[in-house]
């Protein structure tokens, strides 16, 4: 088998790498050509694209992407590149993969600082070709929701404290609508702005919505929704698609503490809109690690959502700057959350 790997996307056909992701057993949005294109036009993402051929065949993929920071030093220091849902390899063979990698890090060693993959299906099979690579091992859990299911069995999957909230919607005057407004999209950014400062995390740019507002192939692959409550914006969701298969990608909204409950109404009403366009399966996202019973994990599952193990496989290319930048970044986050919580927020 004479391998040939290509960084240039000019030199592949979009259809056959269209093909090849939407066929493989592992296949996700995150390694399609319309990520490729939103992450090459939104400013500090820098996508590293990897093809795998065997004569005129494509036997493997990943879509690599650096993530930058605006606040130095951190930017120095937090410099990383994650796959997300990849690398994607025909009938898991592990020399592809060794290819892939090695391909990888020849090209971006130097420019990060770790290299995080994020599984979306656990597949142990390759781990051993990982850990000869260079990578270690981390257990991470997920959360999804069978949405193949009748409506009703859904509903009776929910938790009751999550019935009770979408009732109490109803006599609430609110409209759900599709995001599409180009006020409305610089709202939402302004909730998503705000949610994540609230958690000290790092704030995507707002070039991103505007990618997402103007890309005709991108809304293919993307439903966004917004609530309104008494003609007030309060809340927003994307969701990504890919075939009878969705994720929750982002999520904001400037609900007080007395309001929250109307988030599970506005999300269970979205979940129904997925299953009426043929989503038979869903994601929520990560639900940290095992031995955490964090909050988040719960709220998930109390949509009916099942925990399975998805875990990370990371390559620490500067441990030194790894162990420095993950020190101030946990001092950033919460400082980040202080000012937040008590000058922002007042």
């Amino acid at each position: 088998m004479a391998l040939e790997i290509i960084t240039d996307v000019n030199y592949v056909d979009r259809s056959q790498w269209e093909e090849f992701v939407c066929n493989h057993p592992d296949g996700n949005i995150f390694q399609m050509p319309c990520m490729f294109d939103l992450y090459q036009l939104t400013k500090r993402r820098k996508p590293s694209p990897f093809f795998v051929f065997d004569g005129e065949e494509l036997v493997g993929l990943l879509i690599a992407v650096q993530l930058k920071n605006v606040f130095p030093p951190l930017t120095f220091f937090t410099r990383r590149q994650i796959i997300f849902g990849g690398p994607l390899i025909k009938n898991n063979d592990s020399a592809i993969l060794l290819a892939l990698l090695e391909a990888l890090f020849r090209k971006t060693a130097r420019s990060v600082v770790f290299t995080e993959v994020r599984n979306y299906r656990l597949g142990l099979s390759l781990k051993p070709v990982y850990e000869e690579a260079g990578f270690y091992y981390k257990s991470y859990l997920s959360v999804s929701v069978d949405m193949n299911r009748k409506a009703g069995e859904l509903w009776a999957s929910l938790s009751p404290i999550r019935k009770e909230s979408i009732e109490k919607l109803r006599l609430v005057n609110h409209v759900i609508k599709e995001l599409t407004d180009g006020e409305e999209y610089q709202m939402a950014w302004k909730m998503l702005r705000k949610s994540f400062l609230a958690k000290g995390r790092f704030m995507p740019p707002y070039s991103l919505m505007k990618v997402l507002q103007s890309s005709k192939i991108l809304t293919l692959h993307i439903r966004a929704s917004v609530l309104y409550v008494n003609n007030s914006i309060k809340a927003a969701v994307w969701f990504l698609i890919l075939g009878d298969r969705a994720q929750l990608w982002l999520d904001a909204h400037v609900l007080d503490e007395k309001e929250q409950w109307m988030f599970d109404g506005f999300l269970w009403k979205c979940m129904l809109k997925l299953k009426n366009d043929g989503i038979r399966h869903l994601e929520l996202g990560s639900g940290g690690k095992p031995g955490q019973d964090i909050a988040l994990r719960q709220y998930k599952k109390s949509y009916g959502g099942m925990i399975h193990e998805s875990g990370r496989f990371f390559y620490v290319h500067n441990w030194f700057l790894w162990n420095l930048g993950r020190l101030l970044y946990y001092w950033y986050k919460n400082l980040r959350i202080f000012v937040f919580t008590n000058i922002v927020k007042r």
